[in-house]
């Protein structure tokens, strides 16, 4: 589909809802990834309106055909809907990594599911163009997550990994975060994969319009997380926010106990 095409949209901007408290932790590896420094990239994005430790209660949401889904940082948000898909617009700096919290629009999810969506990304500056690849971190994509007691989530992305487009795996334990991140030299779009199967979750990736296999990125064992989390789209950047990642075919599906991804 041509990043330029142009639709009828219905917007959501949602308020912004704060709620203040601390948050604990956990011992945790020493976050760490290639080809991002986390020093940076947590200051680049600082957010006066949902700053570290302060977590940041959702908000519902009237998207037409996700009532009941919720957002997590609506302030730095537009949501929208077209034809083809969930559009998430990024407007505040805000970001996935260690305590900071980017945008996620989610629903609640207990058991086991398989998480899919073709994502593709482009600059808001410049529909036809992809997002970053400037230097900055510009990603969207699929996330589970849980706020207990710290961040803890799991997520793969895709977009601008800094001076490429490329994919980046993620996962997050109370607080602290380690990555991996390839390069697609595609426009960063592609079709995501995110499954969970008990403890462990697989994270995979294809190329859009493609019937191809699926292409594993990561796998990640987190007996930690609960059996109900929040799951659905994520987006952030590490510096001014300048992309916009339409979710086509987004679903969220159950898996029987035992039932491969």
């Amino acid at each position: 589909m041509d990043r330029r095409a142009t639709s009828r949209t219905v917007a959501v901007i949602a308020s912004v809802m704060l709620a203040t408290g601390g948050c604990g932790g956990l011992t945790a590896p020493t976050p760490s990834g290639p080809g991002e420094s986390n020093g940076a990239r947590t200051g680049a994005a600082t957010n006066p309106l949902a700053s570290p430790g302060t977590p940041t209660q959702p908000s519902e949401t009237p998207v037409p055909g996700f009532e009941d889904w919720q957002v997590i940082n609506p302030q730095g948000v537009r949501i929208s809907v077209d034809s083809a898909g969930l559009l998430l617009n990024l407007v505040g700096p805000l970001l996935w990594l260690n305590e900071e919290r980017g945008v996620l629009f989610y629903r609640n999810v207990t058991g086991d599911f398989r998480a899919t969506a073709t994502v593709r990304t482009w600059k808001a500056s410049d529909p036809s163009a992809a997002p970053g690849q400037d230097g900055t971190i510009q990603l969207a994509g699929l996330m589970a997550r849980t706020e207990i007691p710290a961040e803890n989530y799991v997520f793969i992305v895709s977009g601008s990994i800094g001076t490429s487009t490329g994919l980046e795996t993620k996962t997050t334990t109370s607080s602290r975060s380690i990555y991996v991140q390839r390069g697609l030299p595609t426009g960063g779009d592609a079709e995501l994969r995110l499954c969970r199967i008990g403890p462990t979750f697989e994270l995979s990736w294809r190329h859009v319009d493609s019937t191809e296999p699926w292409t594993h990125m990561s796998t990640f064992d987190r007996r930690d997380m609960p059996q109900t989390l929040q799951v659905g789209a994520n987006i952030y950047t590490d510096s001014t926010p300048d992309i916009v990642a339409r979710f086509e075919h987004l679903k969220i599906e159950p898996l029987a106990l035992g039932k491969p991804c």
